[in-house]
């Protein structure tokens, strides 16, 4: 089984949503292939292609978030570039549905969504939508829908699983593969950056922190005991430093 990053562009965002620290920073917006003896499956599918002429899709969110995108980065050309078509991707597994999580799921047509059923539930909730919290123009297209509750075995053999991990949002959820290098742990958003999880810190936003911490805390034991390598939602370092494929 392999795993290979892809950066779907990148955004530059107002610090004080994240750090509180004044000034913007610049974060990468990561999409991971995994490529299973079973099957093909992406976990988030990043930045909708629209937003590379500028962030007017964002609605409310467009004054905190600049896109950072160019022709040549989106999902679909990504996935070329590794040699893999979109339509061979078979499985899109989110951690949650925020625009840059779910903005490519129009260039994947023929995958079946793995998602947390209280997620799905609540990106369709009228308030969030009309917030710009969720666009259901990113991920609600038509493709056939699995809404699971609680960890769940995309493949039926252990090497994908999903974590429930909520907090960030109401089904958020972490995604474990069993490499051969050792067990890896795709944290979304649970985990913005490594010294997030040092420090037990959580932005000043999202749908419950208390719980948030309580799945930060579930995947620093994963990390500490059970020998997890945490991969975290936009550490621009972590990120950087990453071979192409971890096997």
């Amino acid at each position: 089984m392999k795993l290979i990053p892809l950066e779907i562009g990148r955004l530059a965002s107002d610090g004080r949503l994240l750090t509180g620290v004044e000034g913007w920073i610049d974060l990468p917006v990561p999409s991971w292939l995994i490529e299973h003896p079973d099957g093909v499956a992406l976990f988030d599918t990043g930045l909708h292609i629209d937003l590379q002429s500028g962030p007017d899709r964002l609605g409310r969110l467009a004054p905190a978030f600049r896109p950072l995108f160019e022709p040549g980065q989106e999902l679909g050309a990504r996935l070329e570039a590794v040699g893999v078509r979109p339509t061979d991707v078979t499985h899109m597994i989110f951690s949650h549905l925020h625009f840059d999580h779910a903005g490519g799921t129009a260039e994947v047509p023929d995958a079946r969504i793995v998602i947390q059923r209280a997620e799905w539930e609540s990106a369709k909730h009228p308030k969030l939508i009309e917030a710009g919290v969720y666009n259901p123009d990113d991920f609600d297209l038509g493709h056939d829908v699995h809404q699971v509750e609680g960890a769940h075995d995309v493949f039926g053999d252990g090497r994908v699983t999903c974590v429930p991990t909520p907090g960030h949002t109401a089904g958020h959820q972490a995604l474990r593969l069993e490499l051969d290098s050792g067990p890896v742990v795709l944290t979304g958003d649970c985990v913005y950056f490594a010294r997030f999880l040092d420090t037990m810190t959580v932005p000043a936003f999202g749908f419950d922190t208390d719980l948030q911490l309580e799945s930060m805390a579930t995947l620093k034991h994963l990390r500490d005991h059970d020998g997890c390598h945490l991969l975290f939602g936009h550490d621009d370092a972590q990120f950087a430093a990453l071979p192409e494929v971890l096997t």
